[in-house]
């Protein structure tokens, strides 16, 4: 099973400043944002089914909910603040 896991680079930061030293792109993140960027979205969008109590059907290309404009309003928040726009675009 050990050569099924996945690799951790090795680096000298713990847990918390290899997060925020990979948001700015200088470490490898121990746990791969390509792994845990989806896996937030299907959590979330898991959320959303729950409180609608509906099935949802999500298109990944457009980021929407096709089938129920209640809950893909809930997919937007409220605006960001002035200058921080740049980091809100999915």
């Amino acid at each position: 099973m050990a050569g099924k896991l996945p690799e951790v680079p090795k680096t000298p930061s713990n847990h918390y400043a290899n997060f925020l030293l990979a948001c700015k792109g200088q470490e490898k993140a121990r746990s791969s944002f390509d792994i845990a960027g989806p896996l937030s979205q299907v959590f979330c969008l898991g959320v959303l089914a729950q409180w609608t109590g509906k099935k949802i059907q999500f298109d990944r290309e457009k980021k929407i909910i096709t089938n129920d404009k209640q809950a893909n309003s809930l997919l937007v928040g409220p605006p960001p603040r002035k200058g921080w726009e740049q980091y809100y675009k999915v």
